[in-house]
């Protein structure tokens, strides 16, 4: 029991944390994502008697991705981006555009925003500084043993432990959210972790479930691809 309790104590300070640390639009961030979704959905509204009917609207909602979107900027060919920041890199596919942030990471704290045009499908990353003295491995094992547990409920279709580097490197976990149960209308992989400063990081893959078995593969490319250098 003593056991038990220490683990959900540690989670609970690893929420609290987070949460404290995480910047507004971070916090705001699945709601743009959500919102530029669903502008793509609104028809445009009549023009008045005696107008000429005019053509879709040719730049989309930040965060969004919409068959009729034609911002340029989409890649023909994989990118691989290495983090000069945080000393990680992974690659996105061709067929994907940069929305938001600098992909190579020369912020301390940053978000960064990819999206696939003509699906729902997107990347995020985002990374915040916890306290030298934050239990990371304490706070990774009770975070996987509650995952696990929700997968039990139906939350998660799978749940693993990924680790990079051992015990001196990158601890984290990840999950693959079912559509039943996912955040915000969307499925997320999402991967979980802390290196060995203590700088938490979260990496989601997502979709509209409508779109993710059709893109899960790729969804999961992109989070395989992430590599830490020591």
């Amino acid at each position: 029991m003593r056991k038990t309790f220490c683990l959900f104590a540690v989670a609970a300070l690893f929420g609290l944390s987070f949460l404290a640390l995480a910047p507004p639009d971070l916090m705001a961030q699945w709601g743009v994502i959500q919102r530029g979704v669903d502008a793509t959905r609104q028809a445009p509204p009549a023009p008045p008697a005696g107008e000429p009917q005019k053509g879709p609207a040719t730049k989309a909602y930040e965060g969004s991705a919409s068959m009729q979107d034609t911002k340029t900027g989409v890649s023909t060919s994989p990118v691989t981006y290495q983090n000069k920041v945080r000393n990680f890199s992974y690659t996105i596919p061709p067929g994907w555009r940069l929305e938001r942030g600098d992909p190579t990471g020369n912020a301390e704290r940053e978000n960064i925003i990819f999206m696939k045009p003509g699906t729902t499908c997107g990347f995020t990353i985002h990374w915040t500084q916890m306290v030298p003295s934050f239990p990371r491995k304490a706070a990774v094992d009770a975070s996987y043993k509650q995952a696990m547990e929700e997968k039990g409920i139906g939350k998660y279709l799978a749940v693993k432990r990924r680790d990079q580097g051992g015990k001196d490197g990158v601890l984290g976990w990840e999950t693959i959210e079912t559509a039943e149960k996912g955040s915000g209308g969307f499925q997320r992989i999402q991967w979980q972790c802390y290196d060995a400063n203590n700088y938490m990081y979260s990496f989601m893959a997502h979709s509209e479930p409508k779109d993710f078995n059709a893109n899960r593969a790729e969804l999961q490319k992109i989070i395989d691809s992430i590599q830490f250098k020591r």
